[in-house]
Protein backbone atom coordinates (compact mmCIF):
# COMPACT_ATOMS: atom_id res chain seq x y z
CA UNK A 1 0.00 0.00 0.00
CA UNK A 2 0.95 3.51 -0.78
CA UNK A 3 2.32 5.36 2.58
CA UNK A 4 -0.36 6.63 4.67
CA UNK A 5 -1.16 10.57 5.11
CA UNK A 6 -1.78 11.43 8.65
CA UNK A 7 -3.82 14.73 9.23
CA UNK A 8 -3.39 16.28 12.79
CA UNK A 9 -6.58 18.28 14.06
CA UNK A 10 -5.21 20.60 16.83
CA UNK A 11 -7.68 22.24 18.38
CA UNK A 12 -11.34 22.54 16.54
CA UNK A 13 -14.00 23.38 18.88
CA UNK A 14 -12.64 21.01 22.21
CA UNK A 15 -12.40 22.75 25.36
CA UNK A 16 -9.57 22.39 27.65
CA UNK A 17 -12.53 20.55 30.34
CA UNK A 18 -12.72 17.76 27.78
CA UNK A 19 -9.13 17.80 27.28
CA UNK A 20 -6.23 19.89 28.98
CA UNK A 21 -3.99 19.19 26.40
CA UNK A 22 -5.69 21.34 23.56
CA UNK A 23 -4.12 23.97 22.19
CA UNK A 24 -5.06 27.43 22.40
CA UNK A 25 -3.05 30.24 22.56
CA UNK A 26 -0.29 30.72 19.11
CA UNK A 27 2.67 29.71 21.65
CA UNK A 28 0.49 26.39 22.85
CA UNK A 29 -0.26 26.03 18.78
CA UNK A 30 3.42 26.40 17.42
CA UNK A 31 4.91 23.81 20.11
CA UNK A 32 1.92 21.40 19.50
CA UNK A 33 1.92 21.34 15.71
CA UNK A 34 5.58 20.57 15.68
CA UNK A 35 5.38 17.59 17.99
CA UNK A 36 2.04 16.33 15.63
CA UNK A 37 4.41 16.76 13.29
CA UNK A 38 7.58 15.31 14.31
CA UNK A 39 5.26 11.95 15.52
CA UNK A 40 4.13 11.60 12.00
CA UNK A 41 1.29 14.27 10.83
CA UNK A 42 2.23 15.37 7.34
CA UNK A 43 -0.89 18.09 7.42
CA UNK A 44 -2.09 20.40 10.58
CA UNK A 45 -5.27 21.66 10.74
CA UNK A 46 -6.32 24.00 13.53
CA UNK A 47 -8.78 27.03 14.45
CA UNK A 48 -8.06 30.66 15.24
CA UNK A 49 -9.78 31.09 18.68
CA UNK A 50 -9.95 33.76 20.94
CA UNK A 51 -7.88 32.52 23.60
CA UNK A 52 -10.58 34.09 26.56
CA UNK A 53 -13.55 32.77 25.06
CA UNK A 54 -12.68 29.85 22.96
CA UNK A 55 -14.77 31.40 20.30
CA UNK A 56 -13.31 30.83 16.64
CA UNK A 57 -12.05 34.43 14.96
CA UNK A 58 -12.61 34.78 11.54
CA UNK A 59 -11.26 35.31 9.62
CA UNK A 60 -8.15 35.23 11.90
CA UNK A 61 -5.55 36.07 9.40
CA UNK A 62 -3.26 37.77 12.03
CA UNK A 63 -3.65 34.77 14.51
CA UNK A 64 -3.11 32.29 11.69
CA UNK A 65 -0.21 34.55 10.34
CA UNK A 66 1.63 34.17 13.93
CA UNK A 67 1.25 30.49 14.30
CA UNK A 68 2.19 29.50 10.65
CA UNK A 69 5.24 31.67 10.97
CA UNK A 70 6.15 29.63 13.85
CA UNK A 71 6.04 26.64 12.75
CA UNK A 72 7.71 27.76 9.99
CA UNK A 73 10.52 29.00 11.55
CA UNK A 74 10.82 25.29 12.66
CA UNK A 75 9.23 22.71 9.93
CA UNK A 76 9.06 24.24 6.09
CA UNK A 77 7.73 21.22 4.80
CA UNK A 78 4.42 19.84 6.69
CA UNK A 79 1.21 21.16 5.34
CA UNK A 80 -0.88 23.12 6.83
CA UNK A 81 -3.71 24.88 6.59
CA UNK A 82 -6.73 27.80 8.27
CA UNK A 83 -10.28 26.97 9.11
CA UNK A 84 -13.20 29.40 7.60
CA UNK A 85 -16.52 30.86 8.51
CA UNK A 86 -18.96 32.58 7.15
CA UNK A 87 -18.99 35.78 5.29
CA UNK A 88 -21.31 38.11 2.95
CA UNK A 89 -19.22 37.34 0.06
CA UNK A 90 -16.90 34.44 -1.17
CA UNK A 91 -13.64 37.02 -1.39
CA UNK A 92 -14.49 38.22 2.18
CA UNK A 93 -14.79 34.50 3.25
CA UNK A 94 -11.63 33.25 2.40
CA UNK A 95 -9.56 36.61 2.15
CA UNK A 96 -7.54 34.89 4.54
CA UNK A 97 -6.41 31.97 2.53
CA UNK A 98 -5.15 34.92 0.10
CA UNK A 99 -3.62 36.71 2.89
CA UNK A 100 -1.90 33.78 3.91
CA UNK A 101 -1.09 32.41 0.51
CA UNK A 102 0.91 35.84 -0.48
CA UNK A 103 3.13 35.58 2.15
CA UNK A 104 6.11 33.51 2.35
CA UNK A 105 6.90 32.79 5.90
CA UNK A 106 3.22 31.08 6.02
CA UNK A 107 3.52 29.56 2.93
CA UNK A 108 0.14 28.07 2.66
CA UNK A 109 -0.09 25.77 0.06
CA UNK A 110 -2.92 23.23 1.01
CA UNK A 111 -6.83 23.81 2.27
CA UNK A 112 -9.81 22.26 2.16
CA UNK A 113 -13.55 23.39 1.07
CA UNK A 114 -17.03 21.34 2.77
CA UNK A 115 -19.52 21.40 -0.38
CA UNK A 116 -22.47 22.16 0.03
CA UNK A 117 -24.64 22.41 3.57
CA UNK A 118 -25.42 20.36 6.23
CA UNK A 119 -27.70 21.14 9.69
CA UNK A 120 -24.89 20.85 11.80
CA UNK A 121 -26.70 20.74 15.63
CA UNK A 122 -25.04 18.21 18.02
CA UNK A 123 -26.48 15.75 19.06
CA UNK A 124 -26.91 14.01 22.60
CA UNK A 125 -28.42 10.34 22.37
CA UNK A 126 -28.51 9.58 26.02
CA UNK A 127 -31.05 12.55 26.27
CA UNK A 128 -32.45 12.66 23.69
CA UNK A 129 -32.23 16.49 22.48
CA UNK A 130 -30.00 19.06 20.47
CA UNK A 131 -27.30 21.56 21.13
CA UNK A 132 -25.21 24.10 19.69
CA UNK A 133 -27.38 24.76 16.05
CA UNK A 134 -25.58 25.73 13.06
CA UNK A 135 -25.92 25.00 9.36
CA UNK A 136 -22.84 25.02 7.76
CA UNK A 137 -23.65 26.43 4.07
CA UNK A 138 -20.70 26.50 0.96
CA UNK A 139 -22.65 27.39 -2.51
CA UNK A 140 -21.38 26.97 -5.70
CA UNK A 141 -20.67 30.06 -6.81
CA UNK A 142 -17.88 29.99 -3.29
CA UNK A 143 -16.86 26.56 -4.21
CA UNK A 144 -15.76 27.87 -7.82
CA UNK A 145 -14.23 30.90 -6.47
CA UNK A 146 -12.35 28.67 -3.54
CA UNK A 147 -10.83 26.59 -6.82
CA UNK A 148 -10.10 29.73 -9.00
CA UNK A 149 -8.45 30.93 -5.99
CA UNK A 150 -6.67 27.37 -5.05
CA UNK A 151 -5.38 26.99 -8.77
CA UNK A 152 -3.71 30.79 -8.54
CA UNK A 153 -1.83 30.03 -5.79
CA UNK A 154 -0.91 26.27 -6.18
CA UNK A 155 -3.08 24.98 -3.10
CA UNK A 156 -3.66 21.80 -3.14
CA UNK A 157 -7.11 20.46 -1.16
CA UNK A 158 -9.28 18.08 0.25
CA UNK A 159 -13.08 17.77 -0.21
CA UNK A 160 -15.10 17.50 3.67
CA UNK A 161 -17.97 15.65 2.88
CA UNK A 162 -20.36 15.00 5.29
CA UNK A 163 -23.33 13.26 2.75
CA UNK A 164 -24.07 11.80 -0.22
CA UNK A 165 -24.79 15.02 -2.09
CA UNK A 166 -21.32 16.61 -0.97
CA UNK A 167 -19.81 13.92 -3.14
CA UNK A 168 -21.82 14.56 -5.65
CA UNK A 169 -21.37 17.91 -5.89
CA UNK A 170 -17.25 16.70 -6.31
CA UNK A 171 -17.69 14.62 -8.74
CA UNK A 172 -19.74 17.43 -10.53
CA UNK A 173 -17.33 19.82 -10.87
CA UNK A 174 -14.54 17.76 -12.08
CA UNK A 175 -16.77 17.13 -14.80
CA UNK A 176 -17.24 20.81 -15.31
CA UNK A 177 -13.21 20.80 -15.44
CA UNK A 178 -13.23 22.63 -12.21
CA UNK A 179 -11.35 20.61 -10.36
CA UNK A 180 -8.49 17.82 -11.83
CA UNK A 181 -7.96 14.22 -10.60
CA UNK A 182 -6.89 12.83 -7.99
CA UNK A 183 -9.88 13.90 -5.88
CA UNK A 184 -8.75 13.54 -1.64
CA UNK A 185 -12.44 12.78 0.16
CA UNK A 186 -12.44 13.71 4.11
CA UNK A 187 -15.07 10.78 4.24
CA UNK A 188 -16.93 12.68 7.74
CA UNK A 189 -18.98 11.06 9.94
CA UNK A 190 -20.04 11.60 13.56
CA UNK A 191 -21.46 10.16 16.79
CA UNK A 192 -22.09 13.48 18.14
CA UNK A 193 -24.30 14.76 15.18
CA UNK A 194 -27.62 13.75 13.66
CA UNK A 195 -26.58 14.40 9.92
CA UNK A 196 -24.43 11.51 7.62
CA UNK A 197 -24.37 8.08 8.05
CA UNK A 198 -23.61 6.60 11.57
CA UNK A 199 -19.26 6.11 11.69
CA UNK A 200 -18.94 2.67 10.28
CA UNK A 201 -17.07 0.50 7.72
CA UNK A 202 -20.80 0.24 5.90
CA UNK A 203 -21.01 4.16 5.64
CA UNK A 204 -17.48 4.71 4.78
CA UNK A 205 -18.07 2.45 1.41
CA UNK A 206 -21.69 4.58 0.70
CA UNK A 207 -19.42 8.01 0.92
CA UNK A 208 -17.00 6.71 -1.87
CA UNK A 209 -17.08 2.87 -3.59
CA UNK A 210 -20.89 2.74 -3.66
CA UNK A 211 -21.40 6.25 -5.29
CA UNK A 212 -18.00 7.19 -6.72
CA UNK A 213 -17.89 5.71 -10.47
CA UNK A 214 -15.14 3.30 -10.82
CA UNK A 215 -13.02 5.27 -13.40
CA UNK A 216 -12.45 8.53 -10.99
CA UNK A 217 -9.11 8.35 -9.31
CA UNK A 218 -9.53 9.55 -5.88
CA UNK A 219 -8.36 8.73 -2.11
CA UNK A 220 -10.40 9.19 0.94
CA UNK A 221 -9.35 10.13 4.52
CA UNK A 222 -11.17 8.97 7.44
CA UNK A 223 -12.60 11.96 9.56
CA UNK A 224 -14.33 10.30 12.64
CA UNK A 225 -16.01 12.20 16.04
CA UNK A 226 -16.88 9.38 18.35
CA UNK A 227 -15.73 6.19 20.22
CA UNK A 228 -15.10 4.71 17.28
CA UNK A 229 -12.52 6.64 15.89
CA UNK A 230 -9.44 4.61 16.34
CA UNK A 231 -11.76 1.98 15.00
CA UNK A 232 -11.90 3.30 11.60
CA UNK A 233 -8.76 4.55 12.06
CA UNK A 234 -7.41 1.59 12.20
CA UNK A 235 -9.69 -0.27 9.54
CA UNK A 236 -8.47 2.96 7.00
CA UNK A 237 -4.57 1.88 7.78
CA UNK A 238 -5.09 -1.65 6.93
CA UNK A 239 -7.67 -1.03 3.87
CA UNK A 240 -5.53 1.64 1.86
CA UNK A 241 -7.25 4.92 3.17
CA UNK A 242 -5.90 7.83 5.08
CA UNK A 243 -6.28 9.08 8.50
CA UNK A 244 -7.34 12.38 10.09
CA UNK A 245 -6.94 12.20 14.05
CA UNK A 246 -6.35 14.67 16.79
CA UNK A 247 -7.93 16.36 20.09
CA UNK A 248 -9.71 18.56 17.35
CA UNK A 249 -11.95 16.51 16.72
CA UNK A 250 -11.46 13.32 19.63
CA UNK A 251 -10.85 14.64 22.90
CA UNK A 252 -10.23 10.61 23.60
CA UNK A 253 -8.55 8.51 21.74
CA UNK A 254 -9.39 5.29 23.18
CA UNK A 255 -10.24 6.33 26.10
CA UNK A 256 -7.65 8.19 27.00
CA UNK A 257 -6.71 11.74 27.73
CA UNK A 258 -3.70 11.96 25.01
CA UNK A 259 -2.59 15.07 23.74
CA UNK A 260 -2.24 15.33 19.53
CA UNK A 261 1.27 14.22 19.36
CA UNK A 262 0.29 10.95 21.23
CA UNK A 263 -2.71 10.54 18.96
CA UNK A 264 -0.44 11.00 15.72
CA UNK A 265 1.94 8.39 17.67
CA UNK A 266 -1.28 5.64 18.19
CA UNK A 267 -2.25 5.96 14.45
CA UNK A 268 1.42 5.31 13.14
CA UNK A 269 1.97 2.09 15.54
CA UNK A 270 -0.88 1.51 13.60
CA UNK A 271 0.95 1.63 10.12
CA UNK A 272 4.23 -0.34 11.50
CA UNK A 273 1.57 -3.03 12.29
CA UNK A 274 0.35 -3.23 9.18
CA UNK A 275 3.65 -2.87 7.85
CA UNK A 276 2.74 0.63 5.84
CA UNK A 277 5.26 3.02 5.92
CA UNK A 278 3.59 6.63 7.02
CA UNK A 279 4.23 9.35 4.07
CA UNK A 280 6.20 12.67 4.88
CA UNK A 281 4.91 16.23 3.83
CA UNK A 282 6.97 15.69 0.29
CA UNK A 283 5.11 11.95 0.17
CA UNK A 284 2.31 14.00 0.56
CA UNK A 285 2.60 16.27 -1.83
CA UNK A 286 3.62 13.86 -3.98
CA UNK A 287 0.58 11.56 -3.79
CA UNK A 288 -2.32 14.64 -4.16
CA UNK A 289 -0.76 14.99 -7.53
CA UNK A 290 -0.80 11.44 -8.44
CA UNK A 291 -3.43 9.63 -9.91
CA UNK A 292 -4.25 6.25 -7.54
CA UNK A 293 -5.82 3.34 -7.42
CA UNK A 294 -9.90 3.82 -6.99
Amino acid sequence: MEALIIECSLNEQVTVEQNPHVPIAPSELIADALEAAEAGASILHFHARDTDTGDLLHPGTEFYREVMHGIREKNRDVLIYPTYGASPTPEERFSHLVALAEDPAAQLDFATIDPGAVNYADFDSETATLGWDYVLSVSHAECRYFFELSAKYGLQYSFTVRELGHVRHALAYRQMGLVTAPLLFKVTMSENHAWGVPPSVEGLRMLTEAIIPADVPYRWMTYVEGACHAELCRFAVENGGHVRTGIGDNPLFEGALLNNAEQVSRVAAMAAKAGRQVATPGDTRALLDSAPRS
